[in-house]
């Protein structure tokens, strides 16, 4: 396969667009970030719905 026909995705984190590569022949489907950096970043800043709650809540009781 020549490397104009590879195909693409854009990443999640920093929504670049990326090509295959032979690492990724098994699992291209699973495959979101460009990066080893890009998905450490994107699991660094991703919101945890509960410490969302939990911080919230502090918020609530700092005011009170």
């Amino acid at each position: 396969m020549k490397k104009q026909h590879l195909p693409e995705k854009v990443c999640e984190y920093c929504q670049r667009s990326y090509t295959w590569r032979k690492k990724w022949e098994r699992c291209w489907d699973e495959v979101r970030y460009c990066s080893e950096r890009c998905k450490r970043e994107a699991k660094k800043y991703k919101p945890s719905e509960n410490k969302s709650v939990h911080t919230i809540d502090q918020h609530k009781k700092s005011n009170v």
